[in-house]
């Protein structure tokens, strides 16, 4: 079980050619990162989302949705804010 805080961290979102880049902040282990993988990939129109816990980075690639993402990574517990 993750003994980190969640809701420590915050993100910015780059846009991409392949999709949007989410650079996370506060995700410490990889239950962490396991939760906001699950959380992005039950959006509509994901279709593939790739976490690196060393960089902060989140890429979700396919008909992204920023707000259905944002909503889906703060329904998971976590901060996010968009620049």
């Amino acid at each position: 079980m993750c003994s980190c805080q969640a809701n420590a961290g915050t993100a910015t979102v780059e846009k991409s050619l392949g999709g949007v880049d989410f650079l996370v902040q506060g995700m410490t282990c990889g239950s962490c990162a396991a939760k906001v993988s699950a959380a992005v990939r039950g959006v509509p129109g994901v279709e593939d989302v790739e976490v690196d816990l060393g960089t902060g980075r989140l890429t979700v690639a396919g008909d992204v949705d920023e707000p259905a993402i944002t909503a889906a990574v703060i329904g998971a517990g976590y901060s996010i804010s968009q620049t």
